[in-house]
C-alpha cells in the first residue's frame, strides 16, 4: 500500500511518539502531556497521521482512547523506529564528544614502545569507546604514512620538513652513549676511542640514527665499523654482550642504566644529543573528536616530565 499523503507525514517522529503514548496512557490527553503538547494540537497531529495512512488509528471510548488494530500495528513499528532514532542520536552525540570512534596512529620505535603504552592506557580509561590501531616503524615511514593519509596521527623523532605534514614537538628527548659495564671506565670517550669500537646503529630512516650521526659529525667522527640493527632491544642486548657501543634514547636505556646492566658515556666535544619527539598530522585534516581527545591525553600525560610518559621495561 502507498500512504495517501506521502511518507513525510507518517514518519514525523512527534506523531509516531504520540501514537505510542496513546497506547501507553489510554488517552489522547495523557499522550499530549507526555509529548509536551496541548490536547487540541495532539488531536490534530493524530488526525493528520490517520489521513496519511488512510485508516483510523485511534478510537474514543467511555474510558478514554484506544488504538485500533491498525493503530497497534503502527505503534509497534513506531516504537522500534523511535528507539532506532534515539540510538542514532546517542551514537552521534558520543561520536561528537569523542566517546566512541576510531583512531589510527603510526609511531616510530622509541615513542611507540616507551611512550605510547602509558598514554594509550590513560586514553582507554578516559575514552573506552574509541578503537585504536597502532603501527610501529622507522620515523621516515611514519612521516610517509601521515603524508599519504594512511593514518590520522603520527609520533616520531626529529624529521625533515615534509609537504602536507604539520609537526608539533610534544616531548624533549636525549640520546645517550651506552657501553657494556666495565668496557670503558671513564664517563667520557674521545673521538679516537669511539672510532676504535664497533658502532651499533639503527637502520637508515631512523630518527635516532640521523640525530646521532648529526651530532657526531660535528666533531669530525667518521665510523670505521658499523653494524646496523633495526631493534632497540637487540641493540641494548648486543651492547651488554660487548659487541660494541651505541647511541639510543634515554627513554630506551634508562632502566638498564639504573640496574647497572649498561654504562653511559658521552663523547668529548659533543653537546648533549637532544631532540624533540614530534606529533604529526596532515595539514588539511580536520581533527575528529577522537583525535582531539588523544592529543589532550598525550599533552596531559607528558606535561610534567618524560618520566610521566614512560613504561618501565
Amino acid at each position: 500500500m502507498r500512504f495517501q499523503n506521502g511518507m513525510s507525514q507518517v514518519l514525523d517522529p512527534l506523531r509516531l511518539r504520540l501514537l505510542v503514548e496513546v497506547g501507553r496512557h489510554g488517552s489522547i490527553a495523557g499522550a499530549a502531556v507526555a509529548c509536551g503538547l496541548r490536547q487540541p494540537s495532539a488531536t490534530k497531529h493524530l488526525q493528520t497521521l490517520e489521513a496519511a495512512v488512510g485508516q483510523p488509528l485511534v478510537r474514543r471510548t467511555s474510558r478514554g482512547s484506544q488504538l485500533t488494530e491498525a493503530g497497534r500495528v503502527m505503534s509497534q513499528h513506531a516504537a522500534r523506529m523511535l528507539g532506532t532514532l534515539r540510538a542514532m542520536e546517542d551514537e552521534l552525540r558520543a561520536l561528537r564528544d569523542g566517546e566512541i570512534g576510531s583512531l589510527s596512529i603510526a609511531a616510530s620505535t622509541t615513542p611507540g614502545a616507551y611512550v605510547l603504552p602509558s598514554v594509550l592506557k590513560c586514553f582507554a580509561e578516559r575514552h573506552p569507546g574509541v578503537d585504536v590501531t597502532l603501527a610501529i616503524g622507522p620515523s621516515d615511514r611514519v612521516v610517509e604514512q601521515v603524508a599519504r593519509r594512511e593514518v590520522q596521527l603520527g609520533l616520531a623523532g626529529e624529521t625533515a620538513a615534509t609537504p602536507g605534514v604539520v609537526v608539533e614537538p610534544f616531548l624533549d628527548d636525549e640520546l645517550v652513549g651506552i657501553v657494556a659495564p666495565g668496557a670503558h671506565r671513564a664517563s667520557r670517550m674521545t673521538v679516537a676511542e669511539l672510532a676504535a669500537r664497533t658502532l651499533l646503529m639503527r637502520e637508515r630512516g631512523s630518527s635516532t640514527r640521523a640525530t646521532a650521526e648529526r651530532y657526531l659529525a660535528s666533531v669530525g667522527y667518521t665510523p670505521v665499523k658499523v653494524w646496523e640493527i633495526d631493534s632497540n632491544e637487540a641493540i641494548k642486548r648486543s651492547v651488554a654482550a660487548g659487541l660494541g657501543v651505541a647511541f639510543v634514547s634515554r627513554l630506551v636505556a634508562e632502566d638498564e642504566l639504573a640496574r647497572g646492566e649498561l654504562a653511559e658515556f658521552a663523547v668529548t666535544g659533543v653537546h648533549p644529543m637532544s631532540r624533540p619527539i614530534l606529533l604529526l598530522r596532515a595539514d588539511d585534516s580536520h581533527l575528529t573528536p577522537a583525535q582531539q581527545a588523544f592529543i589532550a591525553t598525550l599533552t596531559d600525560c607528558c606535561a610534567s616530565s618524560i618520566a610521566a610518559c614512560v613504561v618501565p621495561s
